[in-house]
């Protein structure tokens, strides 16, 4: 009870608040027992992959030097020794920069994509299924025999098949954009072009934030979870000593940089401990955390962050660990019993460690284990995790061409003038053998050798000029850069190739040639990049998705290596195709549906995708187009048969005018005749002839004395 500003509590609640507490303090022990276990054992890992990477970090200090053409400080001073030129020809930088344009018009191009999904082939139908195919083809299905059915229902699943994996490339083809997979290539061609190896990391679920639309267009930010890539430095990654791949080695460590920012963000997130975070916020959350290593100077300076140990900033610093942990230090961590089957296993986690704090812990949940890290090198060294990049392939003739540039630089700065010997104890008082200019009178004394002739008090010497010589040599050690490297100079725009490249055909053939070396090392982005994140995209979204109408078996079709071959011979077999099929008998048999196919095709190559109608609209403007033909050929069969009856009612007319005009004649004919013959009657009635005019419209003419009944008329009768 309360007495006033006085709290009592009965000694049976003291001691449940001791025993509470003491559980508290304990529970805060073994956690942090815990995490100095595994906090250790990480920290362990990282010491042991950081000493056996020594030497590589050496070789990507060397890398990038070369690429931005500089000498380290221990050459610079053997250099400044020697009081020659410093100049550096940067023919690394050269090969380095058209190799990564070389690639990027490979896997970023204007249109089309570099990888793809594929169907499985459908090996065996169940009879079930067929059965009930049939039953839906209903009395069609009862005119073709049982391997007619099956065929139909093959082409049917192959059809249905490609089009869930058209739809699910156009799903995995939004999900890279949106999760910053082109600007992560793009950064990952230049380190692919420059160190051992390059590396992406990706895809990890993370929340970013994006804008969305209330009613009355009012905008709104969200937060959504996304799949989101990145590059990863190859001075940041750190494989176990035993690592021949990203997968195969006992771990993977990746030095990270967090902000206070964004550590405040992962409060609360599963996965992440909040103790661990306030911990860390606490202790690093003002001065920063930074775990400074002897490559960092160097490498702050290749990458223009110069001075950067003097300012500490806020930059937190930690270690993300996936690798192996026991299940009994999980359990502890705090991970679930039924995550942990057997406490004594080991089982594939992800971690991240700052200092002394493991603010996340999780199991993996790839399949197979997959870690989300992807790598690629220019060129492979079998069992080794790290490539050699093309500054190394030209190391040797990059040092003989800087060798003979500077030879050639010093040897062009004495030529440039003679050099001068001044005997300066015959120079007369006042004269200052180190101004010199044309017209100059030197005043000397007497030569007191007495060697007879006397010498001249300045004698000038020209040095001999080997710019010619020398350049010579540099052009050679040139050219070997392209043998070494196979980044030949006119596949960037260098004119002077010579021999078969004078011909389009022969350069046609050198550039073929050359494909020949990129596409090698883009089978290695293939293999190791491209495929392994469509791949992690495509189970993804089986796993996760609820749309139905991408899911399906497919494999994945990293095809980068010969995309730009096929590119440019698909493009113009194309053409051919349609100037050879531009013919009625060719269209007969493509029709009008095949003849669009083979033009959205095109158009896709040409960056006109929307050009060409989709197939819905080509079937109904076909369907359209078949009845007006049908109308057409209606009306013009009613045409036709008009235009028929009518010339056959014309002709009938013609035919009834012509038997009435001859019935007429007849008529005539039969009047004259019984006229003639009346006249006649009359003439033999009367003993002569009938002396009088000739009935209109009968002439006399020769021949009618033939006639029954009429006599030739005498001469001298009728006018």
């Amino acid at each position: 009870m309360n007495l006033g500003l006085l709290q009592f509590k009965p000694a049976s609640a003291l001691k449940a608040d001791e025993l509470i507490e003491q559980q508290r303090r304990e529970q805060a022990l073994r956690q942090q027992a815990v995490e100095s276990s595994l906090s250790a054992h990480i920290r362990r890992c990282f010491e042991s992959a950081k000493t056996a990477k020594q030497p590589i970090e050496r070789r990507l200090l060397d890398c990038a030097r070369r690429q931005k053409g500089l000498y380290e400080q221990d050459k610079l001073r053997s250099i400044a020794e020697e009081g020659g030129s410093t100049l550096y020809p940067k023919l690394t930088t050269t090969k380095t920069r058209a190799a990564a344009a070389w690639i990027r018009d490979v896997l970023m191009p204007a249109s089309g994509r570099p990888w793809g999904l594929d169907p499985t082939p459908v090996a065996e139908i169940p009879p079930e299924y067929l059965q009930r195919f049939a039953q839906q083809m209903g009395e069609q299905a009862q005119q073709m025999s049982p391997e007619q059915v099956e065929e139909a229902m093959r082409r049917y699943l192959q059809e249905t098949a490609r089009k869930i994996a058209d739809r699910h490339e156009q799903v995995i083809d939004d999900q890279l954009t949106e999760g910053g997979w082109y600007e992560a290539l793009e950064a990952f061609i230049d380190d692919f072009c420059v160190y051992p190896a390059a590396f992406i990391r990706g895809p990890l679920l993370q929340r970013v934030p994006e804008l969305a639309w209330r009613e009355g267009w009012q905008m709104l930010e969200v937060e959504a979870i996304k799949p989101q890539f990145a590059r990863v430095s190859p001075y940041d990654i750190y494989p176990s000593p035993d690592s021949s791949d990203i997968d195969d080695g006992a771990y993977l460590i990746e030095r990270e940089r967090y902000t206070r920012g964004g550590l405040n963000r992962l409060r609360g997130v599963p996965g992440y401990s909040s103790e661990a975070l306030e911990a860390v916020l606490t202790d690093y959350g003002r001065g920063g955390l930074r775990d400074w290593l002897a490559t960092d100077a160097e490498r702050a300076r290749l990458e223009d962050r110069e001075n950067e140990w003097l300012n500490k900033g806020e930059t937190i610093e930690g270690l993300h660990y996936w690798g192996s942990a026991q299940g009994l230090m999980l359990l502890q961590w705090g991970l679930q019993p039924e995550q942990i089957s057997d406490p004594l296993a080991e089982y594939e986690i992800d971690a991240i460690l700052i200092g002394q704090h493991v603010i996340r812990c999780v199991i993996n949940q790839a399949p197979m284990g997959e870690r989300p890290y992807h790598k690629a090198s220019f060129q492979l060294v079998p069992g080794s995790f790290w490539g050699i990049g093309i500054p190394e392939l030209m190391a040797d003739i990059q040092d003989m061409c800087c060798a003979v540039a500077r030879a050639q630089a010093n040897n062009m700065a004495f030529a440039s003038g003679p050099q001068i010997e001044v005997a300066t104890d015959r120079l007369q008082p006042g004269e200052d053998p180190n101004e010199i200019f044309p017209m100059k009178r030197w005043r000397t004394k007497t030569d007191r050798t007495g060697t007879g002739t006397p010498a001249p008090a300045i004698r000038f010497y020209q040095p001999a000029s080997l710019a010619g010589e020398l350049m010579q040599v540099y052009s050679q050690w040139e050219q070997r850069a392209d043998d070494a490297t196979n980044i030949p100079r006119y596949a960037y725009g260098n004119e002077q190739v010579g021999g078969a490249g004078n011909t389009a055909r022969g350069l046609s053939m050198l550039f073929e040639s050359a494909n020949k070396g990129i596409k090698d090392a883009i089978r290695h982005i293939d293999r190791g990049v491209t495929r392994r994140v469509i791949s992690a995209l495509w189970l993804h979204n089986m796993r996760y998705s609820d749309d139905p109408s991408i899911k399906g078996d497919c494999r994945v079709v990293a095809q980068g290596a010969t995309a730009q071959l096929l590119r440019d011979q698909t493009q113009q077999a194309r053409q051919q195709f349609l100037q050879g099929t531009a013919n009625d008998l060719d269209m007969q048999i493509l029709g009008i549906e095949g003849r669009a196919r083979l033009l959205r095709s095109v158009g896709e190559q040409l960056d006109m995708p929307d050009l060409i109608p989709d197939e819905t609209t080509i079937k109904a403007r076909v369907e359209q187009q078949s009845q007006q033909q049908a109308q057409q050929a209606e009306q013009q069969a009613q045409l036709e048969a008009g235009k028929a009856q009518a010339e056959a009612a014309q002709k009938h007319a013609g035919a009834e005018k012509t038997q009435a005009e001859t019935q007429r004649i007849l008529l005539e004919i039969q009047s004259l005749l019984g006229q003639l013959q009346t006249m006649g009657a009359l003439n033999a009635a009367i003993g002569g002839p009938v002396q009088g005019p000739v009935p209109v419209g009968v002439q006399q003419q020769p021949g009618l004395e033939g006639v029954q009944g009429v006599s030739a008329p005498g001469p001298g009768t009728g006018a």
